[in-house]
């Protein structure tokens, strides 16, 4: 059985753009490691910057989405709650500073929704089925540690996003390789 079938998130001739994106998110969680005190003020604008140009990728992904029946309404729905809070942090900087565990809490609990439900829906022999579960926990864990402790010691959440950073662009990465789709195999002509 094709995993198309099973995985909600289907398949896109723009994998490439979510693998662009994780190799940027790589570079960015390091810098944060090692400028923990500008780290904080850059995060919401990082941040806000970067939830703009995902929600772009995922509603351009949601209109390409193979056979139009398999993810396009979690792209739909993911790209325009990613601009939504994209805007509202790029608009203005001290809402942002004030309000930003919060809207660490709301992302990252609906990309562990996502990747708990993903994980639930594929066959069980599928290689990277895990990966989705273990993805969607430790997000869920990280949103709750956001929601319970909102304010806490601005180095803590410098050193939280920049490891969520890093931690997501290898995510994006290797989650940019299941979007990819398989090129159609043509049986050989018999003479």
């Amino acid at each position: 059985m094709e995993l198309g079938i099973f995985n909600f998130w289907g398949k896109t001739r723009y994998w490439w753009s979510i693998m662009i994106l994780g190799i940027l998110l790589i570079p960015a969680g390091i810098w944060m490691l090692f400028m923990p005190v500008s780290g904080y003020m850059v995060i919401s604008m990082l941040l806000g910057w970067g939830l703009l140009l995902y929600g772009v990728i995922q509603l351009a992904i949601s209109g390409d989405v193979e056979r139009r029946g398999h993810g396009w309404g979690w792209w739909l729905a993911g790209g325009i709650f990613d601009i939504f809070i994209g805007f509202l942090l790029v608009s203005n900087l001290v809402l942002s500073e004030l309000t930003l565990p919060y809207f660490f809490a709301f992302i990252l609990l609906f990309r562990a929704i996502s990747n708990i439900i993903s994980s639930a829906g594929m066959p069980r022999g599928y290689k990277y089925r895990w990966l989705y579960m273990v993805n969607g926990i430790l997000l869920l864990l990280v949103s709750a540690l956001f929601f319970y402790a909102p304010y806490m010691s601005t180095y803590v959440i410098v050193f939280i996003c920049a490891f969520a950073f890093v931690y997501w662009g290898i995510y994006l990465i290797l989650f940019s390789r299941d979007l990819k789709p398989e090129k159609d195999v043509q049986p050989p002509v018999s003479a």
